[in-house]
């Protein structure tokens, strides 16, 4: 099998596009089941090149290396071969010039490599002249792409990218006015962005750097003077009963949220304006998702200890519910819910 398979993978390179693309179908077939996905994890040093440079060109072969390579990233091995040998840059390529691989494949292979911190790094592209300029591009595609579904997992990137710190800078830096492009999804219908959106503002809430800058932020189309992301997470854990949100990932995420900035001093003016305290309660009484409720009681006792539950909210208060609460920061800067196994897209038959 190791040398049939090698005179495979030698064929993604023929002169003949008709040849090439049979064997990156058979690539793909392979990928599709777990041994033959092990064999070609083993060749991933001559075959990572060729699927990637097969994902920018026209026809079938394109989509058949794509969807491979949204297989083989499962693996962390392969997924940092594919960051060393240009996967971010080649993927941003195909979907700036349109004619190779469908977009929700070039979006879903740089949703599994930015799993790595290597592949956030270069999609951020960190300390180069155009810092930040493939991310402005993937939100760019998340706000304006059509048809929709097929654009859904740039949010699953941005989520990816504000697990490190350097991803949230880039993300957070208010002369890219990335943050009022992406806060408008957490009232839209779709879920998937819903859930992603909210995962990654929570990762940026986790950031003692760069959570000033959330705080600061103003929407220049609204007519609120500030708290437009903190309104933005309190609603979907306020206990609305018309317009409620139905994703327990979301109303996780937002709870764990507001908990990170009700720890910080300058949120809590911020949180008491906008009523978090009463809205919260509201959200609690309702709330049946076990993790969300042990965010709700944690962020209670931190308004309590904080003097900012009003008095006739107090009763009641004083011993609440046990629940367990791990308060770990980076353990909560994580990938948003909702992927396959180990956080990847699932496997593309």
């Amino acid at each position: 099998m190791g040398d049939e398979l090698d005179e495979v993978i030698g064929f993604l390179s023929d002169k003949n596009p008709a040849v090439r693309a049979q064997a990156a179908h058979i690539v793909q077939g392979l990928t599709g089941t777990d041994d033959g996905a092990k064999l070609l994890c083993e060749k991933a040093d001559a075959l990572v090149p060729k699927l990637l440079h097969m994902i920018g060109k026209e026809g079938t072969e394109s989509k058949y290396a794509a969807t491979a390579l949204v297989n083989l990233t499962h693996d962390p091995e392969v997924i940092v071969k594919c960051v060393n040998k240009g996967a971010v840059e080649r993927a941003m390529d195909a979907l700036r010039d349109g004619d190779g691989a469908p977009v929700d494949l070039l979006l879903s292979i740089l949703a599994n490599v930015t799993t790595a911190e290597s592949g956030v790094h270069v999609i951020s592209q960190e300390g180069k002249p155009l810092e930040g300029f493939y991310v402005s591009k993937l939100i760019q595609l998340l706000s304006t792409g059509k048809p929709e579904e097929s654009y859904d997992q740039a949010a699953s990137v941005l989520t990816n990218v504000t697990r490190d710190p350097i991803g949230r800078r880039v993300f957070l830096d208010p002369k890219r006015g990335l943050l009022a492009s992406v806060i408008p999804f957490m009232t839209q219908p779709n879920e998937l962005r819903r859930e992603r959106v909210a995962a990654a503002l929570r990762n940026c809430c986790m950031d003692d750097i760069q959570r000033k800058a959330l705080l600061d932020f103003v929407n220049p189309g609204t007519q609120e003077p500030e708290g437009d992301v903190i309104r933005a997470l309190l609603r979907p854990i306020s206990g609305k009963k018309v317009g409620a949100e139905l994703s327990d990932n979301v109303r996780q995420a937002c709870a764990e949220a507001i908990y990170a900035l009700a720890k910080d001093e300058a949120a809590r003016p911020i949180l008491s304006k906008l009523e978090a305290p009463r809205l919260l309660k509201d959200g609690y009484e309702l709330e049946e998702h076990p993790e969300t409720c042990a965010a709700l009681v944690a962020i209670g006792n931190l308004f309590l200890e904080s003097g900012m539950v009003p008095e006739d909210l107090q009763e009641g208060l004083n011993q609440p519910q046990a629940v367990e609460v791990i308060d770990d920061d980076e353990a909560m800067v994580m990938m948003g819910p909702g992927m396959g196994p180990g956080g990847f897209i699932n496997t593309v038959d």
